[in-house]
């Protein structure tokens, strides 16, 4: 199979394209084991870090790696006590830090699995699970949003914001979105209420408070939003530091709350946010597909950090006959 690697960790210009071996489902040894033939991978910062090696602590040192948190495709086999999968279905997976998305087979564990609706083409499956996971972690399980909750997204227009504003309106919440002044057209399309232009305003700065102050790129820290925050909110970033694990243990006795995030793959999430993309109530925004030969420049521009929205690698076209 063709797959994307990296021989060692580093910049961009690392990633070739070359032939590897299929992977193989032993049935037997490895019965919680699923072959997914994939047609699109997303593109996360997780990935850049893993092959900068940023991450190199958490992976295996084994090269060649074929990196990408996750993918979409359609299932080719599986181990022998996966009851809710077969051959042929559609699905979505999460493959973790040690990815295995870039290629044209990847194989993932049965419970990082779900199946796809006929309505959600693979692109669109592709750039769900880990940005449209984090972002309803954070303000539902972590953020508790009710209706009527003042809800602040800094980076609103990335990955997880574009997700996190239309989550939010979803769940009933107001919500002000802090982005580019590039990205301000596409808040407002996608529901914000309030759009704040980091260029022109620094929202810690500001008059309004808030139930929540959500930072989906982790550009801010909890002192510099305790400002803008209610009595009883909460500020919730992607990326904790030793400060913002310091202030979570200290924020447990105040009213006013720190709190970070760590994607975790919960199928029953994953299988709501499939059903709201199919009811029209939350729509993934793509940027651009890419072709597997050109990951190098995927991951540059993801790295520019000026995405909006998400990234796909198209590594095959989606069959015209299973399309709806």
């Amino acid at each position: 199979m063709k797959a994307a690697t990296i021989h060692q960790y580093g910049a961009n210009h690392e990633l070739h394209v070359e032939e590897m071996p299929k992977p193989i489902v032993d049935r037997i040894d490895n019965p919680h084991q699923v072959l997914i033939r994939v047609y699109a991978a997303g593109i996360n910062p997780m990935d850049t870090k893993a092959r900068d090696g940023s991450m190199k602590l958490v992976l295996s040192g084994k090269f060649p790696k074929v990196l990408g948190g996750e993918c979409a495709g359609i299932v080719e086999a599986v181990g022998l006590m996966v009851k809710n999968l077969q051959p042929g279905d559609r699905v979505v997976a999460s493959l973790g830090p040690e990815g295995g998305g870039y290629a044209e087979y990847a194989v993932a564990k049965d419970t990082q699995v779900v199946k796809l609706p006929d309505a959600v083409s693979f692109v669109q499956a592709a750039a769900l699970p880990i940005a449209a996971g984090t972002a309803l972690q954070a303000l539902l399980d972590k953020g508790e949003v009710r209706p009527d909750d003042r809800v602040l997204i800094n980076g609103a227009t990335g990955g997880v914001g574009t997700f996190a504003i239309q989550i939010a309106k979803i769940l009933g919440a107001h919500v002000t979105a802090v982005c580019s002044t590039e990205g301000a057209a596409l808040a407002r399309q996608l529901g914000a209420d309030q759009v704040i232009d980091y260029n022109a305003h620094d929202f810690t700065k500001g008059i309004e408070k808030y139930d929540l102050v959500f930072d989906a790129i982790g550009k801010s820290s909890f002192d510099d939003c305790q400002n803008v925050l209610k009595e009883d909110g909460m500020y919730i970033t992607t990326l904790p530091s030793a400060k913002q694990v310091l202030n979570q243990a200290i924020t447990t006795f105040t009213s006013k709350k720190a709190e970070s995030l760590l994607f975790t793959f919960k199928p029953e999430q994953i299988n709501w946010l499939l059903k709201q993309v199919t009811d029209g109530k939350l729509v993934p925004v793509i940027e651009r597909t890419y072709r597997l030969d050109e990951l190098a420049q995927a991951h540059a521009e993801s790295e520019t950090e000026h995405v909006k929205g998400k990234l796909v690698v198209e590594v095959e076209s989606e069959p015209k006959s299973e399309k709806s």
